[in-house]
């Protein structure tokens, strides 16, 4: 279906999308100045009003005109707040970026459902595909927001000046709701005596490979990559963030109240088991410096009691909670006994331990806890 000449006017009673005019020269050099769009986005630099007037009077209207990229300024209380863009080229696709003081208050998704629903109703669009350089969680939790379907990682899929980058992909299809398709979890702030659990930073990276290359974890943990770099570490990170936004899992560091020192990490995982959809398993391993001290035991009481605690009250929801643990790693299972878990069986070469030619399959055990029944001691 041919698009109209120009931007139509699109509200929700809180942000508008209009078309562009000179005015919005100054917003559009602040949005390319923003060191965010600069880090995730092929905008060139530098951009100057000579660059906006020309996106404003030429690329712009000749989007509308030749029917390949429908573009709209985003406004907010009457000021310019950013862009939202619906290409209709196969395959279509959307973009948009918002500057630094309109983030973080819902604008965006509110103008990128605005924007969806067009492209389906008025531009007969079949698809909108959303896409990012793999990291970027901010431009992610819009189309997550609303209702893109996440659908994977690809491999040096993406152009920046220069080189090429992975990237993530996801889609949206007509008659799918514009809200989001999985619990976005979050690894909220749980303390304890000695213990602070929280998202990881970046200052975690050299005690996460410290850990991860210690001979003990790599011996139960046979799966670890070797050599564990910082950039494996950063992977993990990034790799639990995506999985919290997913519904997969929620992870957490493990930091000394005192220092926020990383100690140990601690993870729930399984949350979207469509089998058990109130189920969960619980890992976690320790920094060397910090096993025997009890700290990983404490963890996983604070991580229990969030996991028992209902969805509304701001927990996890789950009915049932289940550890493995190798057959003979004795410090796994004390962790798990200590917590009251109990023991619910044995399975005969359940998992790989081990490093090189010592790797073998070890028998694992299985422990498991119920959430108390409500007015129970």
């Amino acid at each position: 279906m041919p698009l109209p000449v120009s931007a139509p006017t699109l509200t929700d009673g809180v942000v508008t999308l209009r078309a562009h005019t000179p005015a919005d020269v100054d917003g559009l050099v602040a949005l390319a100045a923003d060191p965010e769009t600069r880090r995730w986005t092929a905008i060139p630099h530098p951009y100057g009003p000579a660059d906006a007037r020309r996106w404003i009077e030429h690329t712009v209207p000749a989007g509308w005109r030749d029917g390949t990229a429908a573009r709209w300024v985003v406004e907010e209380a009457g000021r310019f707040a950013g862009q939202v863009d619906v290409h209709v080229d196969h395959p279509p696709f959307v973009g948009f970026g918002l500057v630094p003081d309109a983030r973080g208050r819902g604008l965006m998704s509110r103008a990128l459902r605005l924007a969806a629903r067009w492209a389906f109703t008025e531009a007969a669009l079949p698809v909108l595909h959303w896409w990012a350089e793999v990291g970027n969680l901010t431009s992610w939790r819009v189309a997550h927001a609303c209702g893109f379907t996440f659908e994977g990682t690809r491999r040096r899929a993406l152009r920046r000046p220069g080189r090429l980058v992975d990237g993530w992909f996801a889609s949206l299809v007509p008659g799918e709701e514009l809200t989001p398709r999985t619990v976005w979890w979050r690894a909220r702030e749980l303390v304890g005596e000695r213990v602070r659990l929280r998202a990881h930073t970046d200052a975690d990276v050299p005690r996460i490979v410290e850990a991860c290359s210690d001979p003990r974890s790599r011996h139960w943990l046979a799966t670890l990559p070797h050599p564990y770099t910082q950039d494996t570490a950063r992977e993990f990170v990034l790799g639990c963030r995506l999985g919290e936004s997913l519904g997969q899992r929620v992870t957490w560091a493990v930091a000394d109240r005192d220092d926020d020192r990383l100690l140990a990490n601690v993870s729930v995982f399984q949350l979207d088991d469509t089998m058990n959809p109130t189920g969960g398993e619980i890992g976690y391993w320790a920094h060397p410096d910090a096993r025997g001290r009890g700290v990983v035991g404490e963890a996983v009481d604070l991580v229990v009691a969030h996991a028992f605690t209902p969805v509304e009250a701001g927990g996890l929801g789950r009915n049932r909670l289940q550890i493995g643990a190798s057959r003979d790693n004795a410090a796994s299972r004390h962790v798990a006994e200590r917590a009251g878990f109990t023991l619910v069986g044995e399975v005969h070469q359940d998992g790989l331990v081990g490093v090189g030619e010592d790797r073998t399959l070890d028998d694992g055990v299985w422990y498991e806890r119920l959430r108390p029944r409500r007015g129970s001691a």
